[in-house]
């Protein structure tokens, strides 16, 4: 299992690849592993995709 810190390495990385598509693609990878039946690495991508949207919501910028 992949530490929090690793997951938000790879969240980042994915937001950093595919932009605003870094969500749909996490999903679309954890649909993926549902297929092969790889439960370990499907909960891998959707902590990802969890990591992505908390991302996505943090404050950006200094307080005024």
């Amino acid at each position: 299992m992949l530490s929090d810190l690793d997951i938000f390495r790879a969240a980042h990385f994915m937001m950093h690849e595919h932009g605003g598509d870094a969500e749909l693609e996490a999903t679309i990878s954890a649909d993926r592993m549902l297929r092969r039946g790889d439960r370990e690495e499907l909960l891998t991508w959707f902590r990802i995709r969890r990591a992505i949207a908390l991302m996505r919501q943090a404050p950006q910028g200094l307080p005024h």
